[in-house]
């Protein structure tokens, strides 16, 4: 059965759905599965399948045998409406490549690496303020 909180509110624009987003982030918590070792796709498979790009990262998984979940292979995250993932540096500050199987586009916000240390200074000042509007999940600034 869909419920009905998980759906995506109606809206006219963009900017209208990104209001009743950052509006009700705290409330009604969405569903939300992150680091799913696998792909979508069968392993023969080499046109946008994520786990044959042929990077060197590519050759440590195929000669020398090391795996290294979610930088070597692919990772599944499933998401919906209000899902969000916080503001991060990539492991090893690698790049990181996503593919939208299904559903609505995604909204990325990007903070350039020179100006990663503001953002960590504005997270730490407003640490107080976010921990009473998001309570238990300010383990995302920690």
């Amino acid at each position: 059965m869909f419920i009905y909180r998980h759906r995506t509110p109606l809206h006219s624009d963009y900017n209208d759905l990104e209001r009743k987003f950052w509006k009700n982030i705290a409330f009604n918590y969405p569903i939300y599965g992150a680091d799913i070792s696998g792909s979508l796709y069968d392993e023969d498979e080499k046109v946008w399948n994520i786990n044959c790009l042929g990077t060197i990262l590519d050759q440590i998984k195929n000669e020398i045998g090391v795996r290294i979940e979610g930088v070597n292979t692919a990772y599944l995250y499933y998401g919906m409406w209000k899902s969000l993932f916080p503001w991060h540096t990539e492991d090893m500050d690698l790049y990181s490549i996503n593919y939208l199987h299904f559903g609505a586009p995604k909204s990325w916000y990007a903070v350039p690496p020179e100006h990663g240390c503001r953002l960590e200074r504005l997270a730490a000042g407003w640490k107080y303020y976010l921990t009473i509007y998001f309570g238990k999940h300010i383990v995302i600034l920690s």
